[in-house]
């Protein structure tokens, strides 16, 4: 019985199947991965949307910097109005906020669906460095 259950599941020669998964499951996405460069005394924003469907969602990954001085540099997670809000100087309150560091990683629940940014911050004066290298790893992941 078993055998004719696989015979009839197994696809013809020359025809293609295509299988999706029914079974609602985890998920990843890649957020950014790699070097980036951080002007002295700027930001470097990088938008990602978290949809309604996307339940038990995180943003997990790491930073290392290398190449300049004084080798920090600060990470924040924030949604659409936070980021608004924090860009014009105001309080606001960030879901993740690395601190200085030169390295970190990052393990943040995400709750609400909408706009979020992961945002790197360079302080340090121009005089120090033209820019901060950092290598980058992080992802977006989730269940259906």
């Amino acid at each position: 019985m078993l055998s004719a259950i696989l015979l009839a599941c197994s696809p013809v020669a020359g025809t293609s199947t295509t299988t999706t998964s029914l079974v609602p499951g985890p998920q990843s996405s890649s957020l950014l991965s790699g070097n980036i460069s951080v002007d002295a005394e700027t930001n470097k924003d990088y938008a990602f949307t978290v949809e309604p469907t996307m339940k038990d969602t995180s943003i997990v990954g790491s930073f290392q910097t290398f190449g300049g001085a004084p080798n920090h540099i600060e990470v924040y997670l924030m949604d659409d109005a936070t980021y608004k809000t924090w860009l014009k100087g105001g309080t606001a309150h960030i879901l993740y906020d690395s601190g200085s560091l030169s390295n970190g990683e990052v393990n943040q629940a995400i709750s609400t669906p909408g706009k979020y940014h992961l945002t790197f911050t360079n302080r340090a004066s121009a005089s120090l460095s033209p820019a901060q290298q950092v290598t980058v790893s992080f992802d977006l992941k989730w269940t259906y």
